[in-house]
């Protein structure tokens, strides 16, 4: 049995982990580098092999495509999820009753409709968002409409089309890991110094909170509605105890917690891939 993992320069814990699973199980490890494939048709793989794209780029994306045939065990829920990418995950979240922030779509810069929103979110401040990017880029907290109103202008004039979402003040960020149906590592993620955004620590302290069974649910069913069965998802934890989910992003950085604490989150990984294909591989002979 082999794994197959596609990376352009993904940061090193992401392989050194992923390396290390294969090692300890028996398995294989190819190293797939999309920045020269050649596309051959004969470097499809197999069914049974094992898949995985910590890399995010279009062309790693084209290259898992193509590698892929009926019978390759990955993250994807359907057999041809492949092919697909959600591009609207906070209507998939509302669709399955999730607990998002209050949300609209930003489309114009019209001033009477952006006071609409605003007013329907509570007042200011407000979050903007712009979808694609990670560690906290693209979000931005507007405390005013003349800040509000100068964002929009140059996030549309770039031909973005930002979230506007409720701030939640107050609130504890969790970072779940979830593979399968379970939460396999969670932790807190902390405010950075003069910033509302928070960011993951090497504190282990952050990795001791009991995590709720709500707050496990909550991401579980966020990887599910994105048809994904892996994930890393990002909720919000009121003081009142209320949840609000943010994102779930696949593929994700699901190193820290293995750094940190010695989480085996590569070998939970690996193990449900190597379980997906024998499943797979069974249905086949029988």
């Amino acid at each position: 049995m082999k794994f197959h993992c596609i990376d352009d320069g993904v940061p090193e814990p992401t392989t050194r982990f992923l390396r290390q699973a294969c090692a300890a199980r028996g398995i294989e490890y190819v190293h797939v580098d999309p920045r020269w494939f050649d596309f051959a048709d004969e470097k499809q793989l197999e069914p049974g092999a094992l898949m995985y794209r910590p890399a995010i780029s279009l062309q790693a994306i084209r290259v898992e495509q193509f590698l892929y045939t009926d019978g390759v065990a990955t993250f994807y829920r359907e057999p041809d999820g492949i092919f697909f990418n959600p591009s609207s995950s906070n209507l998939l979240f509302q669709r399955a009753g999730l607990p998002i922030p209050r949300t609209y779509y930003v489309h114009s810069t019209a001033r009477p409709q952006l006071d609409q929103w605003v007013e329907k979110l509570g007042g200011y401040p407000v979050v903007v968002k712009l979808l694609g990017y990670s560690r906290g880029l693209g979000v931005m907290r507007a405390d005013s409409p003349e800040s509000l109103y100068s964002l929009i202008d140059y996030t549309t004039s770039e031909s973005k089309t930002p979230l506007l979402t409720s701030y939640v003040e107050d609130a504890i960020h969790w970072r779940l890991i979830v593979v399968g149906h379970r939460v396999i590592a969670g932790y807190q993620n902390r405010k950075d110094h003069n910033d509302f955004r928070t960011y993951a620590d090497k504190d282990p302290a952050d990795f001791q909170h009991a995590i709720r069974p709500e707050l496990a649910d909550v991401a579980v069913k966020a990887v599910q509605a994105l048809r994904y069965e892996f994930g890393g998802v990002d909720v919000l934890e009121h003081p009142s105890g209320r949840l609000y989910l943010l994102e779930s992003n696949y593929p994700c950085y699901f190193a820290t917690p293995q750094e940190v604490v010695g989480v085996d989150v590569s070998g939970a990984m690996l193990d449900h891939l190597i379980a997906k294909a024998s499943t797979t591989l069974s249905a086949t002979v029988d």
